[in-house]
């Protein structure tokens, strides 16, 4: 984590002299950065951070000689440092391709600033940084390939763990380092799963759709995004539309809300959350996976003390550890499991009994 008044040193993977000069631009503007270095391609990048160690990297896409899913690959496996995935949101397979860079480790998703006199140049620029910033404090690991020993649940004794639920809704919300969980968790769980999915992953309004076409891909389960008052059907899967919080009118009918953003958020977990205790109470499962912040915490020890079942994605398996940390210091899961130990707790809920 960096020192309070410690300059961010920021290393720019960008082919265009366009895109390098406003990016510099933008970064010379704040006194807490540091540019340390400009890539032309994803090659000259790996070379630069396994030499120089920058706190943090603003990474392009499509490059010449080697693209920004192959850099981030190889940085994540060799000297990882957070990188910020930088995308045109106008670009439909540039989205596509944003997706594949985190899987391969990036912690986030940010459109492309616009230039000075666009009328969200300002918007625009200040998101870029304070997203610089905040990407800059987490604290990274290594991606090697293998599969890694299993994560086991801790916290919490077997007579808990094991006792029966009768939950009607999985909610579960998720900010940087969300994504992958997400992935992993969709892609092994069943289609008979009895009850629907609602989720809120913190990402760019621009890039809802592109990653719920993203997670179809490879999910087991249909993924949709919502719409207002729909009926939803059990072992189907549930995203808002970019900036629109998710909720419940009543038991299984969706609600999308233009109500005020939550710390800044919309969607908001807290929401999201909220509104699961409203309607199912201790008949849900709610999740809380790898996130910056504490988005959800609060409310996820509300649940617990209603009686759902709380889960807490644990530090070992979260790329940031954020708001699950958080909702584990305040006492609000019932269990700290990996992706992958989620999955079999949710098909284990299931088979104790339908919803």
């Amino acid at each position: 984590m960096l020192k309070t008044g410690q300059i961010i040193k920021v290393l720019i993977v960008e082919d265009t002299l366009v895109g390098q000069g406003l990016l510099k631009g933008l970064l010379a503007d704040d006194p807490a950065f540091e540019v340390v270095g400009i890539a032309h391609n994803g090659k000259q990048a790996v070379e630069f951070v396994a030499r120089s160690l920058p706190d943090v990297v603003s990474m392009d896409i499509y490059m010449p000689i080697m693209d920004g899913v192959e850099a981030t690959r190889l940085i994540m496996q060799n000297t990882p440092v957070p990188i910020v995935i930088v995308s045109s949101f106008y670009n439909t397979s540039e989205i596509k391709m944003s997706f594949s860079i985190l899987e391969a480790g990036a912690l986030t998703i940010l459109p492309r600033p616009f230039g000075p006199g666009h009328p969200q140049y300002t918007q625009t620029a200040r998101n870029y940084r304070n997203t610089l910033k905040m990407m800059s404090t987490v604290k990274v690991q290594a991606r090697r390939a293998g599969a890694s020993a299993p994560l086991s649940a801790r916290g919490l004794p077997d007579t808990e763990r094991s006792r029966s639920v009768n939950a009607k809704i999985i909610a579960i919300g998720a900010s940087a380092g969300g994504p992958q969980a997400i992935q992993v968790i969709l892609n092994q769980l069943p289609q008979d799963i009895p009850v629907p999915i609602m989720i809120v992953q913190h990402i760019d309004a621009h890039f809802a759709e592109g990653y719920v076409d993203w997670l179809n891909a490879t999910s087991n389960l249909p993924v949709h995004i919502a719409s207002d008052r729909k009926v939803m059907l059990p072992g189907h899967v549930y995203l808002p539309p970019g900036d629109f919080h998710l909720g419940l009118h009543q038991d299984g009918v969706i609600a999308l809300s233009k109500n005020p953003p939550e710390k800044s958020l919309r969607p908001a977990v807290s929401f999201l959350f909220r509104q699961v205790n409203t309607v199912y109470g201790k008949n849900s499962m709610c999740i809380l996976l790898s996130g910056m912040g504490t988005d959800g915490a609060i409310e996820l020890k509300i649940l617990r003390d209603t009686g759902a079942c709380t889960i807490a994605q644990n530090e070992q398996s979260a790329l940031v550890h954020g708001m699950p940390g958080e909702a584990i210091r305040l006492g609000g899961a019932s269990m700290v499991l990996s992706p992958d130990e989620i999955v079999h707790e949710i098909i284990r809920m299931s088979n104790i009994k339908n919803a």
